[in-house]
């Protein structure tokens, strides 16, 4: 008896330790944004894009093009407008409390571990991601799956539909949704949100804001960072202009963004159909493969996208061996986009021909998350089917 105590205070404090430290290293990441934004002009092109949006007289949509959701907009809009300086220093402090807002959620609904490694896993892309919006939307995305988990299916599908709202990409997880018994009270949740927002989209926006979203406001080309751009661009198969505050090379036409659509809505369909079971989490494997097929099919692929990846890689670690091994495939992925961002600070400026090599080994990577999974599924379906055949 005497033992215990000590032993417990040997422990107690290794495991506090470490998710500490991961949240300090996120405050002193914080204060080093904060103090360069008020010692040197602010250049990062989301920011100065932030600003324009908040400086227009003019209604965004309505009367120029804009590329982001309605609540990214309006978001833009209220925290903009005192200067780049301090709209860098309000994004920053947005997307700090929305990163430990997403841990907190993966604490709450899945437990400490998954908690733990998600902020392991985001270190790599901190050089450049507290000057985004993306976390925010992740924030609400992990948010949504953990009440959907714990019997709040009303309050996640509308915690779904704001980040729906914010940024598109949440519509990916839209489906895990539907995997619940309760699933009802979830999607009522999820479209009246949906549809309360849109309609005050549309009334203050006009009709051509979901356009302007799904064409990225219009431009042409291909993301040089994209899956079919990186390969245009390694095969030197045209040269890689500025459009849109990034680099893009070739002509992206409608029949070809057309095909990707259908790849796209063919794999995400298959992801959720191979999802369903009594023992699988939706919100570990099949939720990183549907949200990585995302950037896999989209003719852009900015490094912010891979913060997109962060709680459900952490969550997959807490699957199988085959959740595990595609969650890893992930992990590179994320490591490699923040080498990327390290020697590519400046998007829009062409840069170094290894750059090129770069980019495709991450979207390799990418690709390779959804093989890995579906290789798994299929060896699951295989196990299970084999399983069903044993006599009891």
């Amino acid at each position: 008896m005497a033992d215990g105590p000590p032993a417990a205070r040997v422990i107690v404090p290794g495991r506090t330790a470490v998710p500490a430290l991961l949240v300090v290293v996120r405050i002193v990441v914080l204060a080093l944004v904060v103090l360069g934004a008020g010692r040197r002009p602010v250049t990062d092109v989301q920011v100065l894009h932030a600003e324009r949006i908040a400086t227009s007289p003019a209604t965004p949509y309505r009367y120029f093009p804009v590329a982001t959701m309605p609540l990214e907009t309006a978001t833009d809009r209220m925290i903009g407008g005192d200067g780049a300086t301090a709209t860098a220093v309000r994004i920053a402090i947005l997307a700090f409390l929305a990163d430990l807002a997403t841990a907190a959620a993966l604490a709450w609904g899945w437990g400490r571990r998954p908690a733990i490694v998600y902020l392991l896993l985001g270190l790599p892309l901190l050089s450049f991601i507290y000057l985004r919006f993306d976390l925010i939307s992740v924030a609400l995305a992990a948010w949504a799956v953990a009440w959907a988990r714990h019997r709040g299916e009303a309050l996640g599908g509308a915690t779904l539909g704001l980040a729906v709202m914010a940024k598109l990409w949440p519509l990916a997880l839209a489906p895990a949704l539907l995997l619940r018994r309760a699933w009802r009270p979830a999607v009522a949740g999820f479209a009246v949100v949906v549809f309360v927002v849109g309609v005050w989209w549309y009334l203050t926006g006009g009709p051509k804001g979901p356009f302007q979203v799904l064409t990225s406001a219009g431009v042409r080309g291909w993301h040089v960072q994209s899956v079919v751009g990186s390969v245009l661009w390694i095969a030197g198969r045209g040269l890689p202009v500025p459009e849109a505050d990034a680099l893009r090379i070739g002509f992206a036409a409608a029949w070809m963004k057309g095909l990707l659509l259908l790849g796209l809505l063919a794999c995400e369909v298959a992801i959720w159909r191979r999802a369903d079971g009594p023992d699988r989490d939706p919100a570990g494997g099949a939720a990183l493969a549907a949200v990585v097929a995302l950037v896999v099919f989209s003719p852009q692929f900015s490094a912010q996208y891979a913060a997109w990846f962060l709680p459900w890689t952490a969550l997959a670690f807490e699957g199988d061996e085959g959740d595990g091994r595609t969650a890893t495939i992930a992990v590179l992925a994320v490591l490699l986009t923040g080498l990327l961002a390290l020697a590519w600070p400046d998007p829009v400026a062409v840069t170094s021909g290894w750059v090129k090599v770069l980019v495709l080994a991450r979207n390799v990577a990418a690709v390779g998350v959804l093989i890995s999974w579906f290789v798994a599924a299929r060896a699951r379906s295989q196990t299970e089917r084999d399983g069903s055949r044993v006599p009891v």
